[in-house]
């Protein structure tokens, strides 16, 4: 995806993780906390087509709600061939 910096991360701020042999626990934690001590306006994570990769949905979903904001909350998919939802 030869345009993948421009769509998602052009003048945002970025977290990387992987969720895949860590445990979660302290990214869920880390993240309500950002998501409750900034002014963060929406949160999109962009996962690849695999099965682990939902866990950062998941991660993300469960630190929403822990933040207690109500932002815009988007999951965006890149396929095996690189092409988005």
């Amino acid at each position: 995806m030869p345009d993948f910096h421009e769509r998602f991360l052009d003048g945002k701020t970025v977290a990387v993780a992987c969720p895949k042999l860590d445990d979660t626990q302290p990214y869920v934690g880390k993240l309500a906390e950002i998501l409750a001590a900034n002014d963060v306006r929406s949160l999109t994570v962009a996962i690849m087509e695999v099965p682990c990769c939902g866990g950062l949905e998941r991660i993300a979903r469960e630190a929403l709600r822990i933040s207690g904001r109500a932002i815009p909350f988007q999951t965006r998919i890149v396929s095996l061939r690189g092409e988005t939802d």
